[in-house]
């Protein structure tokens, strides 16, 4: 890449649509769990310790010293606790250089750029946020480490990294591939991390039971068709393919280009969606639907022979390493979904999304607590 190309990429890392406008005044705590108002009373203050050390070179030199406290936080909780909406709200609340992405942005970028150029790039970056922090496999944790370590630990302005997860630093990787080789590397992240624990429940209530239940998630292929044609986005802005079809353009592009693909769209729909057993697959729609939300496009699907959405994924991948990816996944598609639904019977409609109303759970431009 040239050295423009490389400015460009940096420059796209901001918060996704649904973010955008996340802050911490529109993050609404669940009082049954006081860890959400710890969570964004401490990103608060650090996010607000950041400004200070930008205004102040006596600051500066404090911030670098060892008691200082840690320059970098660790979001932990399970999905729909409100993980997303605090890392956009401290990206938000820090002026100057910063840059929000997710873990497979950031190790795409490193691995396409390489480590040193993209290092560099990050050179005059205050703040580092990154969304999704997961490691599959050994090279990428050991990359992850060595990134973290030169960014952490360089010379003179100091960065602040904020980073979610649905797993403790220490247990990434559990349960996947060389669970000792992971250890070994962990150990190096989860150090230079302070850990704040987000409890709650999924603020969207999507239960495998619920799921099963629930008939308003699909449509007839004859009423996906309708929806198609009478949408009111523009044309090159919505698109119907049949879930074979998707399935193989997912495939053939790297995943790293999905947020792209979704910042065309304003809605997508998706026909005859069936049941996936082959993991790979499996991923990649996981991570798709991601982005998908990320930038709230509508969607609308079609599921083959009754199928419920409970059911889309092999019973077997509701446990074991990416149990809490295919949770999240299906928990976002019901989501949308229903955001579909809401936006067709709204009067109210904008660019080809409806104006939510008061009380929806994204009417605060994210995902207010308990969400994520």
């Amino acid at each position: 890449m040239s050295a423009i190309a490389i400015g460009e990429v940096i420059a796209g890392f901001v918060p996704t649509r649904r973010f955008e406008r996340a802050s911490f005044e529109t993050y609404e705590p669940d009082p049954r769990y006081p860890s959400q108002l710890a969570a964004r009373e401490r990103l608060r203050e650090f996010a607000a310790r950041i400004g200070q050390v930008q205004r102040a070179q006596l600051l500066k030199r404090l911030m670098r010293k060892a008691d200082d406290g840690p320059s970098a936080m660790y979001l932990d909780g399970g999905y729909g606790v409100g993980k997303t909406h605090l890392l956009a709200a401290t990206y938000h609340a820090v002026t100057g250089q910063r840059l929000y992405l997710s873990f497979g942005e950031l190790a795409y970028t490193i691995s396409r750029l390489g480590l040193e150029p993209t290092l560099q790039a990050m050179a005059h970056t205050r703040l580092l946020c990154i969304d999704e922090f997961e490691l599959d496999d050994v090279a990428q944790t050991r990359m992850a480490s060595m990134f973290l370590r030169r960014l952490l630990e360089r010379r003179g302005e100091p960065i602040a990294v904020v980073t979610t997860s649905n797993t403790l630093p220490s247990d990434l990787g559990q349960g996947r591939f060389a669970a000792e080789a992971f250890q070994r590397e962990i150990g190096e992240i989860a150090n230079r991390f302070t850990v704040l624990t987000v409890d709650g429940e999924d603020y969207r209530h999507r239960h495998w039971n619920e799921l099963v239940l629930d008939s308003s998630v699909a449509v007839t292929p004859q009423a996906l068709q309708q929806a198609y044609e009478t949408d009111a986005a523009a044309e090159e802005a919505r698109v119907l393919l049949e879930w074979p079809a998707l399935a193989r353009q997912l495939e053939s592009v790297h995943p790293v280009q999905y947020s792209q693909i979704a910042m065309r769209l304003d809605a997508l729909f998706i026909a005859r969606l069936q049941r996936i057993d082959d993991q790979a697959v499996a991923l990649r729609l996981v991570h798709f639907v991601d982005k998908l939300y990320d930038q709230e496009v509508r969607l609308s699907i079609s599921m083959l022979d009754g199928l419920s959405l409970a059911d889309l994924f092999a019973i077997s991948y509701r446990h074991g390493g990416y149990e809490k990816k295919y949770r999240r996944c299906l928990s976002r598609l019901h989501e949308l979904v229903s955001e579909t639904s809401a936006a067709t019977r709204s009067p109210h409609r904008a660019n080809g999304r409806a104006e939510l109303p008061a009380g929806h759970p994204d009417a605060h431009c994210g995902d207010p607590a308990p969400a994520n």
